[in-house]
């Protein structure tokens, strides 16, 4: 009997190796376009049920001076560079560089 357990013991082993040893090559895989050839996540949360349709009052942003998240709608925004940004207070906006 300790004997059979003994060889359940080593298959669970070699099963869970063998898994893990898949899973970083599949990640080496997916890694081979590097960093550099990869999109930026985007840096925008919903808090809306439906993901497909996230109105302008559940929509966030990140603020980039602070870090915190800040709804579209009641945000402080300024245009630099063609691009939007939105901040949690004027403060924020303020310091902002770009």
């Amino acid at each position: 009997m300790l004997e059979f357990l003994g060889r359940i013991f080593e298959i669970l082993l070699v099963f869970a190796l063998v898994r893990a040893v898949l899973g970083i090559l599949l990640r080496i895989i997916r890694g081979i376009g590097g960093p550099g050839n990869r999109q930026p996540a985007p840096r925008t949360q919903t808090t809306s049920a439906d993901p497909d349709n996230p109105s302008a009052a559940t929509l966030l942003h990140q603020d980039p001076v602070c870090g915190t998240y800040v709804a579209a709608g009641s945000s402080f925004r300024k245009i630099s560079k063609g691009e939007v940004y939105h901040f949690c207070s004027e403060e924020c906006r303020d310091k902002f560089a770009g």
